[in-house]
C-alpha cells in the first residue's frame, strides 16, 4: 500500500492535485490509519471553528432522535439439515440401485460373464510371464548402455 507523505497531504487540503490523484488520496483515507492521521494533524483550529459554525448546534440530538427509531435488522438463521436425513436417502438410492440391477438380470450375467474374464486373464499372465524374462534382460542392457554414456559425457 502506497502512503503519502505530510507535504502531499498539504497539497491535498488545499486542492492543488489533480482530480484523479485527489480522488486516490480520499479513498487511502478510507484505509489507512497513518495516512488519516497525517491529514487531521494538519487542520488547525480556526477549521474546527469554521465547521462549527457550519453544524448546527442540534445536530448531535437530531441524530441521536433520529437512531432511537431505527431497529436493527435481524439476521436469518440458516437451519442445517440432520445428517440421518442424508444417510436415509443415500440407503434409499441404494436400494432402488440394486432392486433395478436384480429386476433386469445383471447380477444372473455376471454369474456367468465373471468365469470368462478371469479364464482370459490368466492367459494374459502367462503371456506376460513369458514375455517377463526377455523384458528384464532388455531392461538391464538398457540401463547399463545409459549409464556407460552418461559416464562418458560426464568425465570430460
Amino acid at each position: 500500500m502506497k502512503h503519502y507523505d505530510y507535504v502531499e497531504w498539504v497539497l491535498y487540503k488545499k486542492n492543488l492535485l489533480d482530480h484523479r490523484i485527489h480522488k486516490e488520496m480520499e479513498e487511502h483515507l478510507y484505509i489507512c490509519d497513518e495516512c488519516m492521521e497525517i491529514f487531521l494533524s494538519l487542520i488547525d483550529e480556526e477549521e474546527i471553528k469554521f465547521a462549527g459554525n457550519i453544524v448546527p448546534e442540534d445536530f448531535t440530538n437530531k441524530v441521536m432522535k433520529d437512531i432511537k427509531g431505527i431497529r436493527p435488522m435481524k439476521r436469518t438463521i440458516k437451519k442445517k439439515v440432520k445428517p440421518t436425513n442424508d444417510f436415509f436417502m443415500y440407503y434409499v438410492a441404494v436400494a432402488s440401485v440394486a432392486i433395478i440391477l436384480t429386476a433386469n438380470g445383471f447380477f444372473g450375467k455376471m454369474v456367468e460373464v465373471v468365469p470368462q474374464i478371469t479364464s482370459n486373464i490368466n492367459m494374459e499372465e502367462n503371456r506376460f510371464k513369458a514375455n517377463g524374462i526377455y523384458n528384464f534382460s532388455e531392461k538391464i542392457t538398457n540401463s547399463t548402455s545409459n549409464f556407460i554414456n552418461d559416464f562418458k559425457f560426464n568425465k570430460k
